[in-house]
């Protein structure tokens, strides 16, 4: 059967629709993708609201110990020569709870329980494993009364003589963890706040004391209703919008979110910034490079050197030197007394990766790698779902020399690392799927039945073109023929 002229007209309009319909498709796609998305991603009783509220991805919280395999010498003023060893592997789990939702504002209001239960199969060896470390109590204690009169530094020296208590100490991962008992430590502390010392220490003490079935404080995030921009944003915690331990304004911000949610339309250029309540502090990630985690493609953020530079590197941070501290060639290192209860504790990157030279050479044992000891977030851009974090952190005690406290008069002046640790989740296979199928796949879809309407739509023409160009041709053929033939 030929294809008549009507015939032609009718596939040529056809075609005509066809690739207009996909091109125009081809624009509005985007738009009406993004707005699935922005509707999906809001916070409300959807499957956005149920993953936030109880998160599916598992989460690891890894410890490394810092072994001090030289403490005899150390007391001489020797450089501290330590040993890593872990990881000691924790199964973490989040539930948020108290959940109230602001319609008025956009926002919702909540608290974080968290819980902690060991994995041997994910461990070198049993939380009971020991090691040496530094006397935290006693160093607190010691950075309290430095700079009070003699005699309290006497006094409190005979206390911890009395006791015959160490500088260095043996522990078990689990007591540094999770908390022991220190009686003579607890005694002179009861008698600094007899007189008149505003100590809030705990008289078990752990470096995670209180962490576990516990939470980190009321949170208030926008939910990202009518602005998908701010989906995720601390608006305040703890009723506030900033925190009361740095020394400027800019420094006590409270900005971004809490590091597990964050807006859609992710951009290579983006600066992504977290509030982290163990820093005490906001904190900012820029890229670092494209990655894939089961197939989908993410973008990856990182720290910058910048985030933990000295204020003579970057003014900005200028707030974080706190008064009595020498901040000069400190780089790398953020000094955490103000909101830890007066503990001398100094956090850093593991290793005290993109610390100053002179800190990492004051111990033996550093061996700072950016892979393995940088902090990374990736981030599948048109969501802004994170399908991988690594947090990763270094915690230091800094020794100190006080006159009248003999434990410490010879003490090298160093950060000495106790321990570091990776808090991190990554999307599983079966999760990852799910998403592809729920994302991926129809706008793949859709993209390929545009581009079929397109390619489709234009073959149409381009047939109807040829076979008008063919039909021209035969007709003049045949108008020659004749005039030949007459």
């Amino acid at each position: 059967m030929v294809c008549g002229k009507r015939c032609g007209i009718a596939t040529g309009v056809v075609g005509v629709f066809f690739l207009a319909a996909g091109i125009v498709f081809l624009f509005v796609a985007k738009t009406l993708v993004n707005n699935q998305i922005s509707n999906q991603i809001t916070l409300k009783n959807n499957a956005t609201f149920n993953n936030w509220v109880t998160n599916p991805t598992p989460i690891y919280f890894q410890i490394w110990v810092w072994d001090l395999q030289n403490p005899l010498e150390v007391k001489q003023g020797l450089r501290p020569a330590l040993a890593q060893k872990g990881p000691y592997t924790y199964r973490e789990n989040r539930h948020k709870i108290n959940v109230t939702f602001h319609d008025n504002n956009g926002t919702v209001t909540y608290r974080e329980d968290k819980y902690y239960i060991f994995d041997r199969d994910l461990s070198v060896g049993p939380e009971t494993d020991t090691f040496t470390t530094v006397n935290i109590p006693l160093m607190v204690i010691a950075n309290i009364v430095k700079r009070e009169f003699s005699w309290l530094q006497k006094l409190v020296d005979s206390l911890l003589d009395w006791g015959e208590t160490d500088v260095f100490m043996t522990l078990s991962v689990k007591d540094l963890v999770w908390g022991y008992d220190e009686p003579l430590i607890n005694k002179t502390i009861g008698v600094l706040k007899e007189l008149g010392f505003p100590l809030k220490i705990d008289d078990h003490f752990g470096i995670f004391v209180g962490t576990n079935n516990s939470d980190d404080g009321w949170y208030n995030i926008k939910t990202g209703a009518g602005d998908p921009s701010s989906f995720g944003l601390i608006k305040n915690w703890n009723w506030k919008n900033v925190v009361p331990y740095w020394t400027t304004p800019s420094c006590n911000m409270v900005n971004g979110t809490d590091g597990t949610i964050f807006h859609p339309f992710v951009k290579k250029s983006d600066v992504i910034y977290v509030f982290s309540t163990d820093l005490c502090r906001s904190i900012y990630f820029t890229f670092y490079s494209f990655e894939t985690q089961h197939g989908i493609d993410v973008l990856r953020f990182t720290t910058p050197v910048s985030v933990f530079a000295g204020y003579m590197q970057n003014p900005a941070n200028l707030g974080f030197c706190l008064p009595y501290t020498d901040c000069v060639n400190r780089s790398g290192l953020l000094l955490v007394q103000n909101c830890k209860f007066g503990a001398p504790l100094v956090f850093s990157q593991p290793h005290f990766l993109n610390a100053d030279p002179g800190i990492m050479n004051a111990v033996i044992g550093m061996r700072p790698d950016p892979d393995e000891h940088g902090t990374f977030i990736d981030i599948e851009p048109n969501t802004g779902a994170a399908l991988y974090a690594a947090k990763r952190l270094q915690i230091n005690i800094q020794l100190e020399n006080v006159d009248n406290i003999e434990k410490t008069q010879k003490l090298p002046r160093v950060v000495l690392p106790v321990l570091w640790l990776n808090e991190s989740s990554v999307v599983t296979k079966e999760l990852a799927d799910e998403f592809k199928s729920q994302l991926q796949t129809p706008v793949l879809e859709m993209h390929v039945g545009i581009y079929v309407a397109i390619g489709v739509g234009a073959l149409m023409i381009v047939s109807v073109v040829l076979v008008a160009i063919i039909r021209k041709r035969r007709q003049t053929q045949i108008a020659y023929v004749t005039v030949n033939d007459n």
